[in-house]
């Protein structure tokens, strides 16, 4: 939609700079080639604005096309590039903060991840301690004596 309204734009915009500058060539064509004193003898009145388009179109058109259009798109043309530049600049110091934000947000997953294994890991060793301390017998008592079933010796291996 957008790029139709572009086009459309842009010919209206070529259409009436060509019916202009046709226009204004036709007249100064006119004038450069007729004598206007010749034209007057015969009656025909002609404004005073035909002189001054006649004077003007070489002194102010000719090098406002010559000189203004080069210039009016080297203009144009640096306003493009800072445009680009500056908008490639901003669009990379947004991604590195989003990627410095994803990376603090990581590590400090990872420090709450380690934090949780570790205590895990004292609590399994804090019950650990209390079921060696359930099983082993006072010293007063008497202790017996039977033979360790192979599961039995395998878990009493994996809990040291």
């Amino acid at each position: 939609m957008i790029l139709l309204a572009v086009i459309i734009s842009v010919g209206s915009i070529f259409v009436l700079i060509s019916y202009s500058t046709d226009i204004l060539k036709a007249v100064v064509d006119f004038i450069t080639q007729n004598d206007l004193k010749k034209l007057a003898s015969c009656g025909a009145v002609f404004p005073s604005q035909f002189d001054t388009i006649k004077s003007d179109f070489t002194a102010l058109l000719l090098p406002v096309l010559y000189y203004g259009t080069p210039l009016l798109l080297v203009v144009v043309s640096s306003l493009m590039f800072s445009a680009g530049y500056f908008y490639c600049k901003g669009r990379f110091e947004d991604e590195s903060k989003k990627r410095e934000e994803i990376e603090r947000d990581m590590v400090r997953k990872a420090a709450e991840r380690l934090a949780r294994q570790k205590a895990k890991e004292a609590e399994d060793a804090a019950s650990r301690a209390m079921e060696e301390e359930l099983e082993t017998p006072a010293q007063g008592q008497a202790t017996e004596t039977r033979e360790e079933t192979p599961t039995e010796m395998i878990v009493r291996k994996k809990r040291k």
